[in-house]
């Protein structure tokens, strides 16, 4: 193994050990994600940055899968039999990242996924919509 391929892996559990951290702290409602004031750098909405609070859960997950994926691929070389498999792997963690975050971002839903402290709040659409109705 090269070192190259060492501090890659090592970066990768840094990386792991970070999102275990922080999702901790947004499922106890304990993070930095303040509810009416985007970080300085968020240029969207405030209502998707509270969706990109609700969802860094499942969007780490999903990353750090295709992460994951990739890593291994390298790992075990595009000779292995499990070499699909891995693919496979990291595909799912694409289609989750699509599929699963985007959804609790923009509709708060699937519930079970969701922060317990923000499962009953709108969605980002519904925040337009209510916003929107305002006017």
């Amino acid at each position: 193994m090269s070192a190259e391929m060492v501090i890659t892996i090592a970066f990768y559990l840094l990386l792991v050990f970070g999102y275990f951290y922080a999702v901790g702290k947004v499922w106890r409602g304990e993070s930095e994600f303040d509810r009416d004031t985007p970080a300085s750098f968020w240029p969207f909405s405030v209502a998707l940055w509270r969706g990109a609070g609700r969802a860094l859960p499942v969007q780490g997950a999903s990353v750090l899968l295709l992460i994951g994926a990739g890593v291994t691929s390298d790992l075990i070389g595009t000779r292995s039999r499990y070499y699909d498999a891995v693919m496979a792997i990291g595909l799912l963690g694409l289609l989750a990242g699509i599929f699963v975050a985007l959804p609790i971002m923009y509709f708060n839903r699937p519930k079970p996924l969701v922060p317990p402290i923000w499962r009953d709040d709108p969605g980002a659409v519904e925040e337009w919509r209510t916003a929107r109705t305002r006017r």
